[in-house]
């Protein structure tokens, strides 16, 4: 809880709407109250989600032998030097309803949720970052982003992995210049006076919408006000992110240059997109994200690893060694690229540890045999420490295909300070990831 000024008014006259919300400090105690929160006996903790489309040749992706006695297998190979912060599991499945066939939709509906999508309409569940973002996005000026490195779309043909209710998938943003902008405002640098300025007439705006819907509710009927709720709960995330903004002083980015645009290299714009994730992360603008290699059954080709068929055509292989080795090439260029990513974590210092060593990533598929559409026996690592709470350099096997995903979700949640009894079709969390 934050500790507020008594003589700050609630409503303020202001001007001017920005899109930047990093404000200069108004309370002086807040400096030394942030800086306890950072200290190592109160880290932060961070949850990611980096997921990447159609799949894996299993037979090399999966690592020999077990425990920590295990060698990264083919696909894996790039990940070597965090062998020690990585937990790579196999055996667990985000399949809600397996009387259905297996699908693109259902799969991707399904991951982050644990929820069997409903035919002919969006309506899943709430994902698992956004009800971790509802707790861990209290202290950030964002509760949660959602990038991409591909277009994608959402709508009852398109559906997303990220879902703020049940019937509410998030869009996600694959421009890097738009993401940069978001984050650290129009000036492409951070400017604390001129946002200021900005955020200042988005507060009064809000207020006045908030007073506007006061003055309605007492004359609608429930189904209305229930609507008015949830437009008001959007309201005050805004005035939250706005209200942190002001106690927190920005930090230091070195190189933090505002990006061109989208990039013509597909790997130029995932390199430029994990940059700015890592920027994020560094100056605490949010606590929980889910990226995305590319949209589901994407049809993109990697002519610089020499793939030129499409993505999603290499997928159903139906076991065709052509297209089983070209698969086979794009998930190592996917795991190079997460490498990538996880030494810009971990070459970062956060007290006496790292950025890796205090977030807790996912890093997988939705899909197993693309092929077949199977969502059992998911491709799933786990990286990071979650500020001591994970062990890494093991491989774990759970048995046959029967684990669901949503177990692994309950640990991490529990994890990262956000502990639930029950998530999607979860049975019980996974003792074995246990220090």
């Amino acid at each position: 809880m934050f500790i507020k000024q008594k003589h700050l008014p609630r409503r303020t006259v202001l001007r001017g709407a920005g899109a930047a919300f990093a404000l200069p400090l108004l309370d002086a105690m807040v400096p030394a109250l942030r800086a306890e929160r950072l200290t190592a006996a109160a880290p932060v903790r961070r949850l990611g989600f980096i997921i990447y489309p159609l799949g894996v040749d299993q037979d090399r992706w999966r690592p020999s032998g077990e425990g920590r006695d295990f060698k990264m297998s083919e696909a894996l190979a790039p990940l070597e030097a965090h062998r020690n912060k990585l937990v790579v599991m196999s055996g667990l499945s985000s399949d809600p309803d397996r009387s259905k066939p297996g699908f693109h939709d259902r799969a991707i509906a399904s991951f982050l949720t644990g929820v069997e999508m409903t035919k002919g309409r969006i309506q899943v569940g709430v994902s698992i970052d956004q009800l971790a973002a509802q707790h861990l996005g209290k202290e950030t000026q964002f509760a949660s982003l959602e990038l991409a490195a591909e277009k994608t779309t959402t709508g009852s043909a398109h559906v997303g992995p990220v879902f703020k209710t049940a019937t509410a998938p998030l869009p996600f943003e694959f421009n890097p210049r738009l993401v940069f902008e978001r984050l650290f405002g129009e000036s492409g640098r951070i400017d604390p006076v001129a946002a200021a300025r900005r955020q200042a007439a988005d507060r009064s705006s809000l207020d006045a919408v908030s007073e506007r819907i006061a003055e309605l509710k007492a004359a609608l009927g429930p189904g209305d006000r229930r609507k008015l709720d949830e437009y008001v709960e959007s309201i005050r995330d805004i005035e939250r992110r706005i209200d942190v903004a002001m106690r927190k002083k920005p930090k230091d980015l070195p190189g933090a240059e505002r990006p061109a645009g989208v990039p013509d290299a597909w790997v130029d714009n995932m390199k430029m997109m994990f940059d700015l994730q890592t920027l994020a992360i560094q100056a605490d603008l949010t606590r929980v994200w889910t990226f995305l290699y590319g949209r589901e059954a994407t049809s993109m080709s990697y002519p610089h690893i020499g793939v030129s068929m499409g993505h999603h055509e290499i997928s159903h292989h139906n076991f065709e060694k052509d297209k089983l080795d070209a698969l086979a090439r794009i998930n190592v260029e996917q795991s190079r690229l997460f490498a990538y990513f996880l030494s810009k974590l971990d070459g970062l210092k956060e007290g006496s540890s790292t950025l890796l060593d205090h977030s807790l990533i996912l890093y997988g598929s939705n899909l197993s045999v693309p092929t077949s559409h199977s969502q059992r026996d998911l491709p799933i690592i786990l990286a990071g420490g979650a500020a001591g709470r994970i062990a890494g350099g093991r491989y774990l096997k759970f048995p046959g295909d029967e684990t669901p995903l949503t177990n692994l979700y309950l640990t991490m949640l529990d994890k990262v300070g956000v502990p639930t009894g029950k998530f999607g079709d979860s049975t019980g969390p996974l003792k074995r990831l246990e220090v």
